[in-house]
């Protein structure tokens, strides 16, 4: 059924006048009644008694006319709903990442989207632990995934980049000149992933890999700077966990021409018909800070 015969249709029943509905319409008296005329071949049926007088509806007619209204009201709920997720900056919006991650977003990112869109109430779960986006249990998540989960849109944002520090006190009683040093140094390894201890450190077009020892271990990256900050060893720290610490000098970038390659990090988000504001608006704050921080990450 041709929806824009069905409308000229509902504008005739209710105003009882072809002229009428053509001008509520904007259109010629002709194509208000062309298309009444379609309708009523399509279906097979006469929808109005018309005499010189007056329009009345047939019984086909008023079976119709229930009918285009509940339609109508349909596609002003489908139309409001749409409203409320694309231009509507409120509500609920939940967010989870892993913890360094997610205290950086707190340093930059947070504080300007909470002053910008005070109606929309933030919900923020920076853990390790991954959290669920195809389930709804979160909207947005950023996170290294090695296998992403079905059902969602994912963005690859680049590998986070990490780099090795230790404290001040540490490198001066420590020898490490040449890469190589670094197999005979003390670390503070990542026992959340074991694999996360071979690291492969690239400075342009060069690269080097090397499998890292030490009896301390630690299951997050705050833990191990925690430990390194104490003079204990070294450790390979996302960038932007450490960029404060680097500026401060209360730690030591250790080779600081050379970064590691860590995990490929990911923005996801479930896949929608439509995408809410809140969740584009979110995103691209994302992907503008990550464009100009571009220390942050290295290239996939």
């Amino acid at each position: 059924m041709n929806l824009e015969h069905l409308q000229t249709f509902l504008s005739v029943a209710t105003t009882s006048s072809f002229t009428k509905a053509a001008e509520s319409l904007d259109v010629s008296k002709g194509l208000v009644s062309r298309h009444i005329q379609k309708l009523e071949e399509h279906l097979g049926a006469k929808l109005f008694h018309r005499t010189t007088r007056k329009i009345d509806l047939t019984e086909a007619g008023h079976e119709l006319f229930l009918k285009a209204q509940q339609i109508r009201m349909l596609s002003i709920e489908a139309e409001m709903r749409v409203k409320d997720l694309t231009h509507d900056l409120s509500g609920e919006l939940k967010i989870t990442a892993a913890p360094e991650f997610g205290q950086m977003l707190c340093r930059t990112i947070i504080p300007q989207f909470v002053s910008q869109f005070p109606e929309v109430d933030l919900r923020l779960n920076f853990d390790v632990d991954e959290k669920s986006v195809e389930s709804g249990d979160f909207d947005i998540a950023i996170r290294a995934h090695e296998k992403l989960p079905q059902d969602v849109i994912a963005k690859n944002l680049g590998y986070i980049r990490n780099v090795l520090v230790c404290s001040p006190d540490f490198i001066a009683q420590h020898q490490a000149t040449e890469l190589i040093d670094i197999q005979a140094l003390p670390f503070v390894l990542n026992n959340y992933k074991s694999e996360w201890n071979s690291l492969d450190l690239i400075s342009g077009s060069q690269e080097f890999h090397v499998n890292v020892t030490g009896n301390l271990s630690a299951n997050n990256y705050q833990t191990a700077l925690a430990l390194v900050m104490q003079d204990l060893g070294v450790a390979s720290l996302p960038y932007y966990q450490v960029e404060e610490y680097l500026e401060q000098g209360r730690l030591y970038p250790l080779f600081p021409g050379w970064s590691v390659r860590a995990q490929k990090l990911s923005l996801i988000y479930a896949q929608k018909r439509v995408t809410p504001k809140k969740i584009m608006t979110f995103n691209q704050m994302v992907l503008n800070l990550l464009g100009e921080r571009k220390q942050y990450l290295l290239p996939a």
